[in-house]
């Protein structure tokens, strides 16, 4: 009798904590359905009320936060978003609410803090650390200040294939055959520093105006003559609303190849970002450019470039996501006869990014491109030069301080054209630190 009766309550205790459980999930669904209709009023009602059951539930959490603070419940969401950090520190979307949060309650360091840990992060989209920019340069506004900030990143790399030499030991022209250069290979040490200031010129989501210096250097070790120093200046007015971005940037930049002046441009370029959804957006591009060959009178290389390019953005999760990218290139050269100026392109790339921990992240990225000349070249037997190439690229890179980081890179390049003496693979390994000021 004794044993009946205990099975009767252990019975009814798994029965109850099943209809319990069956409960919360039903009001769950409920509130993430208002969530994702932005009902934010009625999914707040919900999971303030189921959240003490679900504390180490990291989504819950997260969606609590995001309906605390769209109701205006700042200090609630707060509280949500930091049981999302000590649940999941990977998660770069609740970094990024963290730091929105901060701002409206006047908490601007925190805020200027927690935005730079995430401008830090390599593994963010372009379109995001301007969006970051942005946030940044309201806080300093508030601040009485504009927002300034640089990149340093340092590296040490190995080059199989310096000077691009041919895959094939031989190639053939119409006078001969003749020996390709063999492959070269080094050591090189290069740095990439950058510095931007960011002024909001306008009302919260409104104009700014950013400018933005670059400056990048690489030294080989034995073949000085592809050394690289190269200086950019890039001035732009950007325009943002709910929902999508404008950008209207512009850049003088300047390019010496072996401690010789090789190349001017000059560029403009009008681009656009649109958000679909809270995980899918488009980006487009147009750019519009004109190179200078500082040997002109040598090599009539001098053209107008034309670029024009769509990219398809999702958010896998709130530590990742993938982009996939088409672009058309035609550049147009402006005096001479050269046969090797005149050129359309395209190009299909991807690339995905996952902050894998908190410490941890990675990037790995493909591209196939294909250019075909448009001059014959009487050389290579009246034919057309046609290339294809791919490239690969993995990253992976380690956070040792809140901005300070260390990278290993491995990228691969092999190019097949149709003329033999073109066709080349390369491979590099790079090792380095980068810091953001």
């Amino acid at each position: 009798m004794v044993k009946i009766l205990v099975s009767i309550v252990a019975l009814s205790v798994f029965l109850f904590a099943g209809n319990v459980n069956s409960s919360l999930q039903a009001q769950y669904d409920e509130a993430l359905k208002s969530y994702k209709a932005k009902d934010f009023k009625n999914s707040y009602k919900i999971l303030s009320k189921i959240y003490l059951s679900n504390l180490s539930n990291a989504n819950l959490n997260y969606y609590l936060g995001r309906s605390a603070y769209e109701t205006g419940r700042y200090e609630m969401a707060l509280a949500a978003f930091e049981r999302v950090e000590m649940l999941d520190p990977s998660s770069l979307r609740n970094k990024l609410e963290m730091a929105r949060t901060y701002y409206m309650l006047k908490m601007y360091e925190d805020s200027e803090l927690a935005y730079k840990e995430v401008l830090d992060n390599p593994n963010i989209p372009e379109n995001v650390r301007t969006n970051i920019e942005l946030s940044l340069s309201n806080v300093s506004k508030v601040q009485q200040k504009s927002f300034t900030y640089a990149n340093l990143k340092i590296d040490w790399l190995y080059d199989s294939n310096v000077n691009y030499g041919s895959l094939d030991a031989y190639y053939n022209i119409n006078v001969g055959t003749f020996p390709s250069e063999p492959e070269r290979s080094d050591t090189a040490f290069q740095v990439y520093g950058d510095i931007s200031n960011i002024y909001d010129i306008g009302s919260k989501g409104g104009f700014a105006i950013k400018n933005k210096v670059d400056v990048y250097l690489k030294d080989y070790s034995d073949e000085d003559a592809y050394d690289i120093q190269y200086i950019a200046y890039i001035p732009s007015l950007i325009y943002r609303e709910t929902g999508y971005l404008l950008e209207l940037s512009g850049s003088y930049n300047l390019l010496k190849i072996g401690g010789t002046e090789y190349l001017k441009t000059l560029w403009a370029m009008p681009r656009g970002e649109y958000s679909h959804t809270n995980t899918l957006r488009s980006l487009a591009h147009f750019k519009y450019q004109k190179k200078n060959f500082s040997q002109k009178a040598q090599y009539d290389l001098d053209a107008t470039h034309y670029e024009l390019a769509y990219a398809l953005q999702k958010i896998l999760s709130p530590s990742s996501y993938i982009q996939g990218n088409i672009r058309g290139i035609r550049e147009e050269k402006e005096h001479g006869t050269r046969v090797d100026v005149d050129y359309d392109e395209y190009r299909l790339s991807a690339v995905y990014a996952n902050q894998l921990t908190a410490t941890y992240g990675t990037e790995l990225f493909g591209e196939y491109r294909n250019r075909g000349y448009k001059d014959a070249s009487s050389l290579f037997f009246g034919t057309i030069r046609d290339d294809d190439a791919l490239a690969l690229a993995a990253m992976i890179n380690a956070k040792i301080l809140p901005t300070f980081r260390v990278h290993l890179k491995g990228t691969y390049d092999r190019v097949e054209s149709n003329q033999a003496r073109f066709s080349y693979d390369k491979y590099t390994m790079m090792l380095g630190v980068n810091k953001v000021f």
